[in-house]
């Protein structure tokens, strides 16, 4: 017989772990820790001189040669009267189904999926809207961490440009944020310095 836990959660594998080895209590547990896979054949046919069949327990000795778990080996292990508790933390998908088909019974935890995480290119235009200087600057080196300057300037002036419609009581300081920017451009593609640098000054100078 077979069993099969794998999980990345030590608290679920352990759990597992636990209840197989008290329902088999009378066995004897023969462990083994990165074990390859065809020293197993040795505990197929148990000891005549034992009443009980052992358990053997084999942790993480799967994930170094998964090919050597293939059905053909599986199935000896089925027919035999021993237990092989198999502990993985993960193990590919296609491995566990060779096991489910061969009859072995597979305690897997559920897989969390994470939600990816984007990068929201336009968030830089925090960098103008935001009401503090400090969490303009914040917007702004954290767009250049996941973007180029040359890549979010262009969002930097679409988004004055909107401003300055939109907000007609500001448009004089928008206006003046905007050449300033042109400016500071021109700038530092005359100089040759660096225009994240120059573009910074400028939007903290608001």
């Amino acid at each position: 017989m077979i069993i099969l836990i794998v999980a990345d959660d030590k608290a679920f594998r352990s759990a597992h772990v636990t209840k197989t080895l008290t329902t088999y209590a009378q066995s004897e547990v023969l462990r083994h820790q990165d074990t390859p896979i065809a020293e197993l054949e040795q505990y197929i046919y148990p000891s005549l001189f034992v009443s009980v069949a052992p358990v053997v327990h084999i942790s993480f000795g799967l994930s170094d040669e998964p090919e050597a778990a293939n059905a053909l080996f599986l199935k000896k292990l089925m027919a035999s009267p021993t237990l092989f508790l198999f502990e993985e933390m993960t193990l590919p998908a296609g491995l566990i189904t060779v096991f489910q088909k061969s009859g072995a019974v597979v305690h897997r935890s559920e897989i969390k999926k994470t939600a990816k995480k984007t990068n929201d290119i336009f968030a830089v235009t925090k960098a103008l809207t935001n009401p503090d200087k400090k969490s303009r600057w914040i917007a702004y080196r954290t767009a250049l961490v996941a973007q180029p300057i040359e890549a979010i300037i262009g969002i930097l002036y679409w988004k004055l440009q909107d401003l300055i419609a939109k907000n007609p009581k500001d448009k004089e300081r928008y206006v003046a944020l905007y050449k300033n920017m042109l400016s500071a451009h021109m700038r530092a593609w005359e100089s040759g310095a660096p225009l994240e640098a120059m573009i910074e000054k400028v939007l903290l100078s608001q």
